[in-house]
């Protein structure tokens, strides 16, 4: 059977047929054929075609065929170029696609797949007999991470001798029945663990008591990560036992933890800390102490700590900093191969401070500096001289002006940014927008939430040069009206050559996945009829646009099949038809959340009930007129994890 001249483009493409003897076949069947010692057939004469429409040059051609005639596809792909498709997929898309043959399936065991998908059993028994856990156990394949969160311990259960060797991460939530018994019967059957996360954890320190440090166990040697989040319970003898169980520790987080104790208690603690990282310095790559409570003084003791060489710290401040040599400089001096600074919150982070940063820290990638609100522009300037950045945060920094971000940001080449972040930003005008988007072509991550510079020319300029746009953040900028969304209407073109003006709408954003457009309230039904037609939206946040109404909903729901998460908060104007609409057209429809939506009666309830196959949140409060029975109705679907309070 002959070959078509696109598959052997595509066989030459994927890098078939490129034996020594110019043969795509394989050893195996080349000892055949030795061993036999049969006459090679004469090799089939190629026929030029001379009307060939491909869109390839002739020598792309020339050399394709010659390749073997051997039928391929997607299923025949190699793995690698498998595996770098489902890349460009997100988790529910993957999921989908491996459906489609066992090849897929096998490439969603991918490492890299699996840590992106975090199984989270929330107010469930742990026991093997009942649901979720009886369910798992009949699974036929493993995860590597899951979140537990005020979940029932009920004896031993054989889902840990199942999965355990998989697992790489784990979350204990707010889990009031976990014990330093039940902790460490679990983590004898995660050999390979590398992040352990204990959240909410102050029952289970309590429990814990007294600590015996003379003999630790297990000793998890694979362990890469110790956090813990929101607990204020622990003591040094708790502190000193976890890090002890894992001698490999490269990552330290502790975070929104200490408010609720003494200052004496605190010292002890944070003395502990500082004594724990001068223990582990060769090996501690990363730190993350945002928002507990920490004095000047810590991070000067900080900074002494010798030999230690961090890549990634995070850093929130709340105290009264002394105003000459604060310890964050001296931080920022002696760490100066750090790659990712966060130091959001960090109130007395002042301009002398960002210029150290700007100055030491070279190699950085991404610096956070949400809320930091004495910045100025004369510090803000200093940050030209990181080439390398690709993710910045200057939201809620309101002194920083055109001046100041023309200067750090626009005035030099930056192909390499991808993330920028300037929500809450009165400073800024519109005159900067046309600057950013000719200067960071590159950008998939904008957000402008909240500031005065996005009006119906700024988003014109977006649609028109930031092509790779994937999530957009425009909540609150009320001075966007359809005009701006659509390109029509507009008193101003945004590109006006001779007698041609050129209008954009944002429907060119083909690459769009999120969108928030939460208090725009000058968007109407003609901007979801004329301009919403996105094939990869996932998340639409509409909350507070009092003008959408029944035409808009159903032409969206329509034109972008990918929504899962929907907000059409305090939009009066839906009514049941708009739910039935979406749980009809939106197949993949997850999450939606219709708070204080006075036109909402049962038959939005059933609609989704009968509809709304993967619904899994939904939120439902301030609507009158549907029943007190509503959530007894919605419990008919399967996949839904909350039940709603109406």
């Amino acid at each position: 059977m002959e070959m078509s001249i696109e598959s052997w483009f595509n066989l030459h493409y994927y890098g078939f047929g490129h034996g020594v003897d110019g043969g795509g076949y394989d050893d195996d069947e080349e000892e055949e054929d030795e061993s036999e010692e049969e006459e090679p057939t004469p090799k089939e004469p190629i026929v030029e075609v001379d009307d060939r429409e491909f869109p390839f040059h002739d020598d792309v051609f020339y050399i394709n065929l010659k390749g073997p005639r051997v039928r391929t596809g997607f299923d025949n792909l190699p793995m690698e170029i498998l595996l770098n498709i489902f890349r460009f997929l997100n988790g529910v898309d993957r999921d989908a696609a491996a459906l489609t043959c066992k090849r897929w399936f096998d490439a969603m065991g991918y490492r890299d797949f699996l840590d992106e998908v975090c199984f989270h059993f929330e107010e469930v028994s742990i026991c093997d007999g009942t649901p979720p856990i009886a369910l798992f156990l009949r699974s036929f394949r493993h995860f590597s991470n899951i979140k537990l969160t005020r979940v029932q311990f009920n004896g031993y259960c054989e889902f840990w001798d199942v999965f355990g060797e998989y697992l790489r991460e784990i979350t204990f939530c707010n889990c009031i029945t976990l014990t330093k018994s039940k902790l460490t019967m679990i983590l004898k059957r995660l050999p390979f663990l590398e992040c352990l996360a204990l959240e909410e954890a102050d029952e289970f320190f309590k429990t814990w008591t007294p600590v015996e440090l003379k003999r630790i166990e297990p000793v998890c040697r694979c362990l890469r990560k110790l956090a813990l989040r929101k607990s204020n319970a622990f003591t040094v003898d708790h502190l000193y036992y976890l890090v002890a169980m894992g001698p490999n520790i490269s990552a330290l987080e502790i975070s929104k933890c200490l408010k609720q104790i003494d200052a004496p208690t605190r010292v002890k603690i944070l003395t502990t800390i500082l004594t724990i990282m001068k223990m582990r310095k060769k090996k501690l790559q990363a730190v993350d102490f945002s928002y507990t409570m920490y004095d000047d003084l810590f991070l000067k003791q900080f900074a002494e700590i010798e030999n230690m060489s961090l890549s990634q710290i995070s850093l929130s401040f709340f105290e009264r900093a002394p105003i000459k040599d604060p310890g964050i400089i001296d931080i920022l001096r002696c760490q100066s191969a750090i790659v990712h600074l966060d130091l959001s919150s960090f109130l007395n982070l002042t301009d002398f401070a960002l210029i150290e940063i700007s100055t030491s820290l070279r190699l950085l990638k991404t610096l956070k500096l949400n809320g930091c609100w004495l910045l100025t522009d004369f510090g803000v300037e200093s940050i030209y001289k990181l080439d390398r950045l690709q993710v910045l945060d200057l939201s809620d920094c309101d002194k920083i002006s055109d001046r100041g971000f023309m200067k750090a940001i626009v005035d030099r080449r930056r192909d390499c940014m991808s993330q920028l972040y300037l929500s809450m930003l009165p400073g800024l005008t519109d005159s900067v927008i046309l600057k950013i988007c000719l200067t960071l072509l590159n950008l998939t991550v904008i957000d402008f939430c909240g500031s005065d510079c996005m009006n119906d020319t700024s988003v014109q300029f977006l649609f028109c040069y930031l092509k790779c746009l994937r999530i957009l953040r425009l909540n609150g900028c009320v001075k966007i009206s359809d005009a701006g969304l659509t390109g029509e209407n507009l008193p101003v073109a945004v590109i006006e050559i001779w007698d041609t003006q050129t209008t954009f709408a944002i429907c060119e954003l083909r690459s769009l996945q999120e969108l928030q457009l939460s208090g725009c309230f000058k968007v109407t039904d003609f901007t979801l009829t004329h301009a919403f037609r996105f094939r990869e939206l996932r998340e639409l946040n509409l909350a507070h646009c009092v003008q959408i109404s029944e035409p808009g909903i159903e032409a969206m729901s329509l034109n972008c099949p990918a929504l899962e998460q929907i907000d059409m908060s305090d939009c009066f104007h839906v009514n049941d038809r708009c739910v039935v609409a979406l749980a009809k057209n939106l197949v993949r429809l997850r999450s939606l959340k219709l708070v204080r939506l006075p036109l909402l009666t049962v038959a939005s309830v059933d609609a989704l009930v009968e509809y709304a196959k993967a619904l899994r949140y939904i939120n439902i409060r301030g609507c009158p007129k549907i029943p007190k029975d509503a959530p007894e109705r919605l419990k008919k679907i399967a996949t839904l994890r909350n039940i709603p309070k109406c």
